[in-house]
């Protein structure tokens, strides 16, 4: 983990083996030796180039799996599990939004690699996404009753360079709008923001996005997914006695595959939805490259942001407002040595990225400092006054308390409101679905 100026930034690779490299009778030319990641060429074993990393995870072999389904280490083995990579990558974005910290946890690398398992994970095996969710939530729960907390969920996907809302009924034609703000930079005109309340209604949205996300097969993957997939999470902390709000956003995004058309055997819509993520993922790459030529000093005229979608959606992420997290995941495969070689120099170049984040608060606090202080400067002042001064300082006093209090307690209102809106909407989703002969509990509110 580097730490720097307010900066975090961390660079983690992954390594597993898919059953489509099995099957062929692929060698492992991945080592890692602490956090040190060597890849041997297949066709010039002595040649070897070895990369550095702030964590690096060997998930290829070395595991068992325990009686509820969850891998483990298997004795003395160096594998780690998603309990591990939660508690290193997962904590450290939860304890940035607890600060007031922007976060991103994004994950790179070329179809097959394992993005998907740990972002998101499976069955027993959860991945960083919902674990992020469900303690955040589970802290919430554990706080001081003099703060109040809201969490806004939401989820789309990139494909084909259209922004596609995972949580909406209906799709709309060529997708959801690109907007830039003066404050806030780029965002998404007409995204759904659902209010949530517990880990339960988070897990279905997640469960709901899951199912509608763009995914087809390839010779390099069986469910590839074609499209990128962000989920954020608004999470918001109102200090009712101190009149202070602290706000975060928490962006998770799980990266369509990179991959080489001959390897993957492409073609058609397969052919095309790859060509426009390769695409995405170069401008990416460009944007990293320029970025980390910022960080050593050099001079850099335009950082290309605005030539592809995702880069518009990360730019805080990558060169902004940001502690950010990239997680580079590997095959280990000697059939995959060139992309698996990509994959470890767009990750070496990331790592010189630094962010410099600041602390998200709301100026209600210095617009209480100051409405005290001059508070103060009238008491001083009508102090000479007697009873009638008095009388006039008493009232200021209740203007200043109804001006420091009258935020927080129209926010609760609102959130409320948005809250119970949110639960109607759930009610009409499940009577609609039930009639499709959708199982009733999946709908129902906690």
């Amino acid at each position: 983990m580097t730490l720097v100026d307010d900066c975090l930034y961390f660079d983690t690779a992954i390594v597993i083996l898919i059953q489509r490299e099995k099957d062929a009778g692929s060698r492992c030319v991945i080592s890692m030796d602490s956090n040190s990641t060597s890849i041997y060429d297949p066709r010039n074993p002595g040649h070897v180039k070895t990369f550095t990393f702030d964590l690096a995870y060997w998930s290829h072999n070395g595991f068992l799996k325990d009686e509820n389904g969850m891998l483990i280490s298997a004795g003395s083995s160096s594998y780690a599990g998603q309990r591990e990579v939660f508690c290193d990558l997962g904590q450290g974005v939860l304890q940035s939004a607890w600060q007031g910290y922007n976060a991103t946890l994004l994950a790179y690398g070329q179809t097959g690699s394992g993005k998907s398992y740990s972002m998101i994970g499976y069955g027993a095996n959860r991945g960083l996404v919902p674990s992020v969710c469900e303690e955040l939530c589970k802290a919430i729960q554990s706080q001081e009753k003099n703060k109040q907390y809201q969490i806004t969920f939401s989820m789309l996907e990139i494909y084909n360079e259209q922004v596609i809302d995972l949580l909406s009924k209906t799709r709309k034609p060529g997708g959801l709008k690109i907007r830039e703000d003066q404050q806030q930079g780029f965002y998404v005109d007409g995204l759904k923001l659902v209010p949530c309340d517990n880990y339960a209604q988070i897990e279905r949205l997640m469960d709901q996005g899951n199912k509608m996300r763009t995914t087809a097969t390839t010779t390099m993957n069986a469910s590839s997914s074609r499209s990128h997939m962000v989920i954020t999470i608004q999470f918001k902390q109102i200090f009712l006695d101190e009149a202070i709000t602290k706000q975060s956003v928490i962006n998770l995004v799980d990266l369509a595959g990179s991959e080489r058309q001959k390897s993957s055997g492409s073609e058609k819509d397969r052919l095309k939805e790859g060509t426009r993520v390769n695409l995405s993922l170069t401008t990416l790459g460009n944007v990293i490259s320029a970025l980390a030529e910022v960080a050593t000093g050099k001079k850099v005229l335009h950082i290309p942001y605005r030539d592809s979608v995702l880069t518009k959606l990360l730019q805080s992420a990558l060169g902004g407002n940001s502690r950010t997290i990239m997680i580079a995941a590997l095959s280990p495969a000697d059939i995959c040595y060139e992309e698996t070689l990509s994959t470890l120099r767009y990750a070496e170049r990331a790592k010189k990225i630094r962010n410099k984040a600041v602390v998200n608060a709301s100026p209600t606090k210095k617009l209480i400092r100051e409405l005290k202080a001059e508070n103060n400067r009238l008491l001083s002042r009508m102090a000479g006054l007697g009873s009638a001064g008095r009388a006039i300082s008493d009232e200021a006093q209740l203007q200043l308390l109804a001006e420091s209090e009258g935020r927080p307690r129209s926010t609760q209102m609102t959130w409320e409101a948005r809250l119970e809106e949110a639960r109607q909407e759930w009610e009409q989703q499940y009577s609609a679905m039930t009639q499709a002969s959708v199982p009733a509990s999946w709908f129902q509110m906690p």
